[in-house]
């Protein structure tokens, strides 16, 4: 028996650091479709995770700031965001604040919680 936890949070081998630049413009860009607007998205070499993922730190605009591990393929080999149409398990993970997650899921994660409100 095979067990697989948390597919695609492997290695991202032919990735780019442009790649991943692109990408966080796409994600930031998604942030804000959904009311979640990004101050700033600053990239942090020294963060990165060294297996094809890179570090930037979102600002957003209510203060908070997370941190996004991208991938650096080409965006459509990222972007997973419609179950219907794109098979989850060709996607790579992004790690948000430390946690893996495909793109839509990512996303969400990304949204203020109740103990945002505490600050």
């Amino acid at each position: 028996m095979v067990v697989i936890i948390n597919p695609g949070s492997g290695p991202v081998p032919e990735a780019t650091e442009a790649n991943a630049t692109a990408n966080t413009a796409v994600f930031v860009l998604d942030l804000g479709a959904r009311g979640l607007a990004v101050a700033d998205a600053a990239r942090r070499p020294e963060a990165d995770y060294g297996d094809g993922r890179y570090a930037f730190m979102l600002t957003m605009a209510d203060g908070r700031t997370i941190e996004i591990q991208m991938p650096g393929l080409p965006v459509d080999q990222v972007r997973y965001v419609d179950s219907e149409r794109q098979d989850i398990w060709d996607f790579p993970r992004l790690y948000v604040d430390g946690g893996s997650w495909v793109w839509k899921f990512a996303l969400d994660v990304c949204e203020p919680d109740d103990e945002d409100d505490d600050r």
